[in-house]
């Protein structure tokens, strides 16, 4: 009786209503991306714009869309366009529950751009947004931490797309010391360190063919470093910069998470705060530059840690304040470089700027903390595109 009851679940056809899903379900990792990312242009062989126009043309002529919301016109009206765009997304759904619609037919950046209050509220019912809270005529979101994980999916998607993979990474480093694991280097066998199992006995035979003393393959283990990341959230950080900075932030923490990495992220201006879940796509640039005071604040973390420690440093121009009144914010930062060198941390620069003083102080901050690195990028949307200095 029971096999035969079991048999009869597992035959059972799935309820319809139970395979109905949301039409928009399918589209949430785009559409939070080019949410996220208003930069990002991709392509559709749907026209959205000219399906708008079907429910707008008689009263807004299409060359009214471009407008400012703040002139006599939008504001008489705005209500009546906002009942037509919502029919319009309807129907957009529709579509698309009926397979009259792919993925792959809309773009994902032109939908954000018609239909911004629709996909916001799409994406609040989802559960991917925490909050939206108007701003003029636009909104700004909250998201919820699980957005962090659709949205660096899809940067990892781009970002990493047809780039070699590397054996080995920062994460781990190779250390002589106790372990099962053995490297090809041959010493004298040392009953302190050493188990019978690293004995080679056919090299022993070869060095000693009497046996009179042994040697063995010298053992390694692996140790984990530790990490302090950077994120200049200044002023000057606005605009692409900032998507740019939390991009390479994301796609970095995603790899260090893979290896068991510690990681703390920390956002900075004048002042420095730790970030924590998806807080990390929350971040709005103000204030002015303290790198020293970054610089501070992670030796301060990654005193306490053991292992290897390593900052990454995410900004783009020099400092204009410092948190040492009797030091330039430029002198302040670079005193605080060469203090890393005091915990033995690598700096890792990760520069969105092109000003030959900016490119000047990281060339020095790298010099001065030593074994550091300069990545260079022209274009902050673009990770795949760098230019490497190593000191």
């Amino acid at each position: 009786m029971e096999s035969m009851l079991t048999r009869h679940t597992i035959d059972k056809p799935e309820c319809k209503l139970c395979k109905e899903e949301n039409p928009m379900q399918n589209l949430a990792q785009d559409m939070l991306y080019s949410l996220f990312n208003p930069y990002h242009r991709d392509r559709g062989r749907f026209d959205l714009s000219e399906f708008l126009r079907r429910y707008v043309n008689e009263d807004f002529p299409m060359q009214r869309l471009s407008k400012s919301f703040f002139g006599n016109y939008w504001s008489r009206n705005l209500e009546k366009l906002g009942e037509m765009r919502k029919k319009a997304w309807e129907d957009l759904k529709q579509m698309l529950e009926r397979g009259e619609l792919g993925k792959d037919d809309i773009s994902m950046s032109q939908l954000v751009e018609l239909f911004f209050e629709e996909v916001v509220e799409e994406l609040e019912k989802m559960g991917y947004i925490e909050t939206s809270e108007g701003r003029f005529h636009r909104k700004t979101v909250r998201y919820k931490p699980i957005a962090e994980k659709i949205i660096g999916d899809k940067i990892l998607s781009i970002a990493l797309e047809n780039l070699e993979k590397r054996k080995a990474g920062e994460e781990v480093t190779e250390m002589e010391g106790v372990s099962i694991f053995v490297t090809e280097k041959i010493v004298d066998f040392d009953e302190t360190i050493h188990s019978f199992d690293n004995i080679d006995i056919t090299e022993s035979f070869v060095q000693s063919p009497k046996l009179e003393k042994f040697v063995a393959r010298q053992p390694k283990h692996s140790e984990k470093c530790s990490y302090a990341m950077l994120i200049d959230v200044s002023d000057s950080m606005r605009g692409k910069k900032i998507v740019g900075a939390i991009e390479a932030a994301i796609a970095l923490k995603r790899a260090i998470k893979r290896h068991d990495g510690e990681l703390e992220i920390i956002a900075f201006n004048h002042r420095v705060s730790r970030v924590r879940g998806a807080e990390i796509l929350n971040l709005e640039p103000r204030g002015r530059t303290d790198i020293g005071l970054a610089l501070k604040f992670a030796r301060k973390i990654l005193a306490e840690k053991s292992g290897n420690r390593i900052v990454f440093l995410i900004s783009d121009g020099e400092p204009t304040s410092s948190y040492n009144p009797q030091l330039t914010p430029w002198h302040c930062a670079l005193k605080e470089a060469k203090m890393l060198r005091n915990i033995n941390a690598k700096l890792q620069i990760v520069m969105f700027g092109n000003e030959k003083r900016f490119v000047d102080l990281c060339t020095s901050m790298a010099k001065l903390c030593g074994k550091s690195s300069v990545f260079h990028f022209s274009d902050p949307l673009n990770l795949k595109r760098y230019i490497l200095h190593r000191f």
